[in-house]
């Protein structure tokens, strides 16, 4: 009887600990969505030997911090980091991966991380923290070694595990992939279905719209200069796409009434003559003339029973339509 207990327990524990690791998996998946704008918000930073702050970095100094806000952990040189990953050939880089050079004459001694369009970002001894490109002829181009892929990316670049080619957001997904905005989640993932925060939003829009995300300044009480999108909110807030307030509510799901009103600002969205009618929407409303506005220009014309629902959150997939539509009017 006692031994039939014990496995019976055993049984219920394992089932329960599969069901709990079913449904948390996805909080552990790494966001490497989040890899630029933290690179970013360090440009200008100056290069200090042994540096790993934002006082002054040093090459591994500054890859280190990066990696850090995206879960993956690194060997503390760049002669090590060398030996993380594996191998890419320099006509398959993908944004994230690590490229390295030989600039002592003695082997690795330098690295940096590929951003797409041949350019990478790294920590340099003459300007600090700063952009170059992998073929410029008169230095990197020269003293180029090798790159190391050291994230669980999807195999086919551009392309996700869970977004097919029969995804109603494919196309969009794939495009804005492939202009090098979404990196996706660990595992090669997208997770279209999960809802956008705020933080991630303005991360996206900051990147669509190619503005600065260097502005590290606290802004607001809960966006401290360590928020690995400040300097992307901080740009939205630059161009007053956001307002100023208390709080941002970084972690907040972004709502569609929220994503109209910083869409109009964004993409400078005029409302039309012809109105549509939504259900849940009237003039008294602070956001009435966003959604028509963003209605207007076709980016989204609500649901089919007539309702808009401003207060919804927005999902990934969702953003990204909206996002492409924005970008392509």
């Amino acid at each position: 009887m006692i031994r039939r207990t014990s496995l019976i327990l055993v049984s219920l524990f394992c089932i329960f600990f599969s069901i709990t690791t079913e449904s948390f998996a996805k909080d552990s998946y790494d966001n490497y969505n989040r890899l630029l704008p933290v690179a970013k918000k360090y440009i200008g930073v100056p290069y200090l030997y042994g540096g790993t702050s934002a006082k002054g970095f040093d090459c591994s100094g500054y890859i280190n911090e990066v990696y850090t806000y995206i879960g993956v952990e690194l060997p503390r040189t760049s002669r090590d980091m060398f030996n993380e990953g594996k191998a890419v050939k320099k006509e398959n880089l993908r944004v994230g991966d690590l490229v390295f050079f030989n600039t002592s004459g003695n082997g690795v001694s330098h690295a940096g991380i590929y951003i797409g369009n041949d350019k990478f970002i790294h920590s340099s001894s003459s300007v600090g923290v700063s952009t170059s490109s992998l073929n410029d002829p008169y230095y990197w181009k020269s003293r180029y070694i090798g790159a190391r892929r050291v994230l669980d990316l999807s195999e086919e670049a551009n392309s996700f595990s869970d977004i097919t080619d029969e995804h109603w957001a494919y196309e969009e997904i794939t495009a804005l992939a492939e202009d090098k905005l979404f990196i996706g989640f660990e595992e090669g993932q997208f997770l279209p279905n999960d809802n956008i925060a705020r933080d991630e939003a303005a991360a996206y829009m900051a990147q669509a719209l190619k503005l600065s995300l260097s502005d590290r300044s606290e802004n607001y009480e809960d966006v401290s200069r360590y928020h690995w999108a400040v300097g992307a909110i901080n740009a939205l807030l630059e161009e007053d796409i956001i307002i100023e307030e208390t709080e941002f509510r970084p972690a907040k799901a972004l709502t569609r009434a929220e994503l109209a009103t910083w869409f109009v600002k964004a993409f400078n969205l005029k409302v039309s003559d012809n109105l549509i009618t939504f259900t849940d929407i009237d003039t008294s409303l602070p956001y009435y003339n966003d959604v028509q506005a963003l209605a207007s220009s076709g980016i989204t014309t609500g649901y089919d029973d007539g309702t808009f629902r401003p207060d919804e959150p927005v999902t990934r997939a969702q953003f990204a339509v909206f996002l492409y539509r924005a970008l392509n009017q």
